[in-house]
């Protein structure tokens, strides 16, 4: 069914007898919900904060853009073509693996150890690190990102236990 045929419709059907809260009001069309006012509360400011940045793009001189370009388009090919294949592939193997109780458990550290696990990598990596100044990178940096990721599965997997053990008492 299109827009314009839902726009069409006195009352939304769908939503009548529900006590659902976030469900439309079967009193007015099901469009209602589509189009709030207070939305362009926060699309104007995101306009706003988009322009600024353009300008700042487009005035910072030559290289900039060109830098910026370089880094925009990198990071478009690795998300479709390293970082989605993987989250995918890693979806389609806990499917087959994990029990559903237990799926979002590990979906989330999943989430969580690639998220730490790009931010610390330029320190695991040791970008900017200066041999005459051992100050600069003093950690053992990927010693400890190893430990944030077993802890942060060791809470995954106590969440997929208890979740476990739930979904199956009667």
């Amino acid at each position: 069914m299109s827009l314009s045929d839902e726009a069409g419709r006195a009352t939304d059907h769908r939503a009548a007898g529900l006590d659902d809260p976030y469900a439309s009001d079967p009193r007015r069309p099901a469009t209602s919900a589509l189009t709030p006012w207070w939305r362009w509360l926060f699309l104007l400011p995101g306009l706003a904060a988009a322009l600024y940045g353009a300008h700042g793009l487009l005035t910072a001189g030559s290289r900039v853009p060109l830098a910026w370009l370089t880094w925009f388009v990198g990071s478009a090919l690795l998300h479709d073509l390293v970082l989605a294949p993987v989250w995918v592939g890693l979806g389609w193997l806990s499917a087959r693996l994990v029990p559903r109780a237990a799926r979002p458990a590990v979906v989330v550290g999943a989430a969580v150890i690639g998220v730490l696990t790009l931010v610390a990598l330029p320190f695991v990596l040791g970008y900017g690190a200066d041999p005459a100044n051992d100050s600069f990178l003093p950690r053992d940096y990927g010693r400890h990102l190893l430990l944030l990721a077993l802890a942060v599965w060791v809470v995954a997997a106590g969440w997929a236990v208890v979740a476990v053990r739930r979904s199956r008492v009667p």
